[in-house]
């Protein structure tokens, strides 16, 4: 499995441990949010690009991203390459509550793996 970044994860998702949750959150809550994140980003990657020719599966993937949807004026490789950007942008808690929402809209799977911290 590569990552957009180029580093490799290992293939075993159950191989870090889920921290305990602290107030305010410790590094290895931070760090175990970004192996979840990873993972979430992998998937939207695959679906970016398995989708590089469907203009609405684009715009619906990039505002899992959290960016504005393209309209008028652009082309189809703009878009790829906005969904690309936003990706590598994306912040962890906008992928904590957007998530199950794509989940649901059947755009993204979903991964067995869930952040910790949000909420509490």
């Amino acid at each position: 499995m590569e990552l957009i970044n180029g580093n490799f994860l290992d293939q075993n998702i159950y191989n870090m441990k889920i921290p305990k949750i602290t107030k305010p959150w410790s590094n290895e809550m931070y760090d175990y949010n970004d192996y979840v994140a990873d993972f979430m980003k992998m998937e939207i990657e695959t679906q970016i690009n398995d989708n590089k020719d469907n203009w609405d599966i684009l715009n619906e993937l990039i505002d899992l991203c959290g960016e504005v949807k393209y309209g008028d004026g652009y082309t189809i490789e703009d878009l790829h390459k906005g969904c690309l950007k936003a990706l590598e942008n994306v912040e962890n808690y906008w992928l904590n509550n957007e998530w199950s929402y794509f989940v649901s809209k059947g755009l993204v799977n979903d991964i067995d793996l869930k952040f910790v911290g949000y909420g509490k």
